[in-house]
């Protein structure tokens, strides 16, 4: 690699490592000339000549990298250890685009610390406090310390403990990577190496376990004590209480934005995560069932999410989720709108049936998978649209005095807490098994483990008027659809 900086970048000092993409890079290797492919050299674009040489493909591996990063030095040359590093892991290790670009991130800012503190990263003589692995954390800890103390340290970096982690781990899995190539071997030890057990469910809900090494360098992550005010579940998740959900809807309404309308509520009536309401296809939807007509029109039907399907899903676990008869009617209507149809007209998606339900304005997708990330031109979005959305949603209700924080997770929480009351609604009982209970909101939420589907439970003993019942809650949201969708949008039935 050489340490002339990418096409497209320029050579001005920035003042701080950066990180750079490129697309679509070709893959070679020098060779001798009876074996060349091609040959790389001639003129540059400085008018200096470069002596030409012969390069192959690379064994094994494709003929390029559709995403590659590379970090920047502040004079604007590559640093090379650092880029073939993230080079390594895109080409050889097949991490995803999202991982490297975070590590690609968090390089540039133990590199940037580096700089800041006058170190060389490859200097480890001394104490162990001066070398660069424990410079860094002691950086690390002091940007955790002014996030838990608010703004009574002063101006820099404030970090929570997770993110704090994730950086250090990032940095010495750069080291690893340097000592297993033999690019470096330090002259002091880096960390002090321990070995741990976790256990964890399994996909089939058995207990495993498996055993990690662990280091000095990160901070121990002890669990808070929950206030009784969320559900952890993938994340601290705050129910919605049924006054909230109805304001929600309220502004939803107001907004006038029909694809936001829809996908808040699929995520109000399934429980599905983002990432999967976002990557729903046209064939996921049944357009046979949930008219007015329709005797069965409350009846759930499933869809096939994760696994070898192209509808994402956490950990890309093969699942079913159940979603109205009627909400899969109203899609329906939806997708036959014109609205739609303008969007999908603007989409790469040849294959009507694989077509996304929910596309922007100019046909792209709201969050890419990663079968169609060539089709978006391996874009990296992941839903900051909805994120955006929501801060507009957010306004919208201080402006009527309605003003509460939410985020869109959140609203999986709130379905879970709606199908619990819905539940005990239907059944009648002070009494109802607990059982059943917990087998319901484990089916529908998916999880993995019943400790999970238990702090639903928990939940609602604690907060018993926090959910509006289920079946309710979605006459309402017919309701809501049925008008805003005749009045703003011309929907063709």
């Amino acid at each position: 690699m050489t340490s002339h900086p990418p096409p497209g970048t320029t050579q001005e000092s920035t003042g701080s490592y950066t990180k750079v993409v490129l697309r679509n890079v070709k893959l070679w290797q020098p060779c001798a000339s009876d074996q060349a492919m091609d040959w790389v050299g001639g003129i540059a674009e400085d008018g200096l000549s470069i002596e030409s040489y012969p390069v192959k493909r690379l064994p094994y591996q494709t003929a390029s990298i559709n995403t590659l990063y590379v970090i920047l030095q502040p004079d604007g040359s590559i640093w090379c250890d650092g880029s073939l590093y993230l080079y390594w892991l895109s080409a050889e290790q097949g991490k995803k685009t999202p991982t490297v670009e975070n590590i690609a991130g968090d390089l540039c800012n133990f590199m940037n610390k580096m700089q800041e503190g006058e170190r060389d990263y490859l200097d480890f003589e001394g104490e162990s406090f001066s070398r660069p692995t424990y410079y860094y954390q002691a950086q690390m800890k002091k940007a955790v310390l002014r996030k838990i103390r608010g703004g009574t340290t002063g101006s820099g970096e404030k970090l929570g403990r997770a993110t704090a982690n994730r950086k250090i781990t990032s940095m010495i899995g750069f080291y690893r990577w340097m000592v297993n190539t033999g690019r470096f071997r330090p002259q002091q030890a880096m960390w002090v190496s321990t070995t741990k057990y976790i256990s964890y469910i399994d996909q089939h809900g058995f207990r495993q376990s498996r055993e990690i090494i662990c280091t000095d360098l990160t901070f121990s992550q002890t669990a808070g004590v929950s206030t009784g005010d969320y559900i952890e579940d993938g994340g601290k998740l705050y129910p919605i209480s049924r006054e909230n959900q109805q304001a929600l809807i309220a502004a939803l309404v107001r907004l006038s934005n029909t694809e936001m309308l829809l996908i808040h509520i699929v995520a109000l009536t399934t429980g599905m995560r983002i990432q999967s309401i976002l990557n729903l296809r046209v064939h996921c939807i049944r357009q046979d069932v949930g008219s007015p007509h329709d005797e069965q029109r409350n009846a759930l039907y499933a869809i096939s999410i994760g696994g070898q399907t192209n509808v994402g899903a956490k950990g890309n676990k093969e699942q079913d989720v159940l979603m109205p008869a009627w909400l899969h009617y109203q899609l329906t209507i939806y997708l036959n709108s014109q609205r739609h149809k303008d969007r999908a007209m603007k989409s790469p998606i040849q294959d009507i049936f694989d077509e996304l339900v929910f596309l922007t304005r100019s046909g792209k997708s709201y969050y890419v998978a990663e079968e169609d990330s060539e089709l978006f031109g391996y874009s990296n979005e992941r839903g900051s649209a909805i994120r955006q959305f929501v801060k507009k949603i957010l306004e919208e209700l201080t402006k009527q005095n309605q003003a509460f924080k939410y985020r869109f997770h959140d609203l999986r929480a709130t379905f879970g807490m709606n199908l619990i009351e819905d539940h005990m609604n239907k059944s009648n009982k002070s009494d109802i098994s607990q059982l059943s209970l917990l087998d319901l909101v484990r089916r529908r939420l998916n999880h993995s483990s019943v400790d999970v589907s238990m702090r639903y439970l928990r939940f609602r003993s604690d907060h018993p008027l926090i959910a509006n019942a289920q079946s309710e809650f979605e006459s309402h949201l017919e309701g809501v659809i049925n008008t805003e969708m005749r009045r703003h949008e011309g929907i063709r039935s």
